[in-house]
């Protein structure tokens, strides 16, 4: 639990922080070459920025959306937001129009701000509670909303740069509101306090003691999401350096610059960059390519014993030192070359993919939480991990299994109902159903199986769980998603999406299904044959945030995209009805194509 010294509200982090250490570098932001920002400037541009939004009208209790690419504008209008003692709302600009919308009214935003004038195009709705509309750029106003347009020059403009306002934060206060991705894409709002929020900080921060003042860490992932913002506010707890990258499509190329010592992501970024990897090899020549498999065996035969607790020869380790510095080095140069560790959040990461990249010397932490406990219920650390599970869970959470294997936490993070709703539904003893299922192993290790939701029965009476499935067909060359359908039907079914570089060939579709179906029987050939997929949908599109089929930390909105491929779905099951395939070494299946 968090010393009685820790801060109860967000603002405290950064003014300490700033007259502690004003000069120390908080943030990079990229203008040509890197510039620094340091601890005192920045806090000194939120309080000028703070004393123009009270000007403006912003109070105490009020909330501020946001919908801005990831930079230093989003985090000095946060602080200057919470300085006010308003709440934060992100707002997702690749998210659909109708819940942005619906996200803004819900929240009754009163003000909000934008990075460019077109994106109030994405807001076209009645927003009776709006007052004020800020533009980061110096841009006319959008059409409809001149007399509520502001910009950031016009809002600090006659404010002497040494200007501050008390701070109105309070511990009981609102601090953001976050909203349910939700797999019918229906936004529901979560209020957090600062107090609550504090206390995920400082759990966080006791999980990682290893986070230090001189690390570089990175800014990249979409600060409209909680999970990058925790991030920033224990970098500011601990002082450590952000670099900001706006375009996450570049972040690859900015990595080796930045180097930084910790690392987080999405699984989606992990399976990416391993493709990357996979797809550079392909290129070389047969020696090379023996090579760096060479010591990818002999670096996940050193990291396997290292996990197990098991002695390392002498013989071994002085090989793995050679191979090390000769080739796992240069594949952890793409990422910085110093990297402590990386932390993965928001979905499932496959067990192997967790081994490979420890194979290169690379430790990914997977953790787990959930939008209802800002707490994070569950983290693997440096200190003590186990691959398979999502960690050991954190001292402010208290966890138990339900009998039917439902994950249950306690927690004075777990939130206290859906905005404009009842309280949440707990049990007597105040526990609250995760939805998720799950163990605990004798080392307190929380181990998931999937989503209690996502489990559904064949006809036949087979419970699947989807998900382990879906991530063996996701190690098919060309396959970037797979889905399994199944619910009442004889058998299962997967719709597979192409990875970009499959979906650019030149090949009919038609061939590139087939190819990726001869290769379905090896990948889940130690699955019971009700677990086989008895056919495959596949198509060229990808699942995309703006098509609803993905949520904005990349997970896949299930209900959403069945709705979106009924068609195609309905076909195969009936064509499968008559006789119901499995894919075996003799492939008995069908492949439906969907040409879009």
């Amino acid at each position: 639990m968090p010393a009685t010294t820790s801060p109860l509200v967000l603002t405290a982090y950064y003014l300490r922080r700033a007259e502690a250490h004003p000069d120390a570098i908080a943030f990079h932001v990229l203008e040509g070459a890197w510039c620094r920002i340091t601890w005192g400037e920045f806090v000194g541009q939120a309080q000028r920025l703070a004393v123009g939004l009270a000007a403006a009208g912003l109070q105490p209790g009020e909330r501020i959306g946001i919908m801005a690419a990831t930079g230093l504008a989003w985090e000095i209008f946060q602080l200057a937001a919470l300085l006010n003692g308003a709440a934060v709302v992100g707002l997702d600009a690749h998210d659909q129009p109708a819940r942005l919308v619906a996200i803004a009214r819900a929240s009754r935003l009163t003000c909000l701000v934008l990075g460019e004038a077109a994106l109030m195009d994405r807001l076209s709705g009645d927003l009776p509670t709006l007052r004020t509309i800020i533009g980061l750029r110096d841009e006319a106003a959008p059409p409809g909303v001149e007399t509520r347009w502001r910009t950031w020059p016009q809002l600090i403009a006659g404010i002497a740069p040494e200007s501050t306002l008390p701070d109105r934060a309070h511990p009981a206060g609102e601090a953001t509101l976050v909203f349910t991705s939700g797999s019918t894409g229906a936004p529901k709002g979560i209020a957090y306090t600062h107090a609550q929020v504090c206390l995920a900080i400082e759990n966080i921060l006791v999980a990682f003691p290893d986070i230090t003042a001189a690390d570089r860490l990175v800014c990249w992932l979409p600060l409209s999401n909680l999970f990058q913002r925790m991030l920033n506010f224990c970098a500011a707890g601990r002082g450590a350096q952000s670099y900001f990258v706006a375009d996450p499509r570049t972040i690859m190329q900015h990595l080796p610059t930045i180097r930084p010592n910790v690392f987080i992501a999405v699984p989606r970024f992990f399976e990416k960059f391993n493709e990357g990897i996979e797809q550079q090899l392909a290129k070389q020549g047969w020696v090379a390519r023996r090579l760096v498999a060479g010591a990818l065996s002999i670096g996940e035969a050193v990291a396997r014993r290292r996990r197990n607790e098991v002695r390392v020869s002498a013989p071994l380790a002085a090989l793995h030192r050679s191979l090390d510095a000769l080739v796992l080095r240069k594949l952890r140069a793409v990422l910085g070359g110093e990297v402590r560790f990386m932390v993965s959040g928001s979905a499932a990461f496959p067990r192997w993919l967790l081994e490979r990249f420890h194979a290169m010397g690379l430790l990914v932490l997977e953790a787990y939480g959930l939008s209802e406990n800002v707490v994070p219920i569950a983290i693997n650390r440096t200190s003590a991990y186990c691959f398979g599970s999502v960690g050991q869970v954190l001292a402010a959470n208290e966890v138990k299994i339900a009998e039917d294997g439902e994950v249950l936490v306690r927690s004075r993070g777990v939130f206290g109902g859906y905005l404009n709703d009842t309280a949440p539904s707990l049990s007597a003893e105040g526990f609250l159903a995760t939805g998720d299922l799950g163990r605990v192993d004798a080392a307190g290790f929380l181990h998931l199986v999937g989503r209690k939701s996502e489990i559904f029965k064949t006809s036949t009476g087979r419970k699947i769980a989807p998900t382990g499935i879906e991530a063996k067909l996701k190690r098919i060359e060309g396959v970037d998603h797979a889905v399994i359908f199944g619910a009442g039907r004889k058998a299962i079914i997967a719709l597979i999406t192409l990875t970009p570089d499959f979906a650019a060939r030149p090949h009919a579709l038609n061939e590139l299904a087939h190819d990726i179906a001869a290769h379905v029987a090896g990948v889940v050939s130690d699955e019971a044959d009700y677990l086989r997929p008895a056919g495959l949908v596949v198509s060229r599109r990808a699942f995309t945030i703006e098509g609803g089929e993905l949520t904005s930390n990349l997970k896949l909105r299930r209900k959403i995209i069945e709705e979106n491929y009924t068609t195609a779905l309905d076909h195969l099951f009936s064509k499968l009805e008559a006789v119901q395939g499995h894919f075996t070494d003799s492939i008995n299946s069908e492949v439906c194509i969907v040409n879009c």
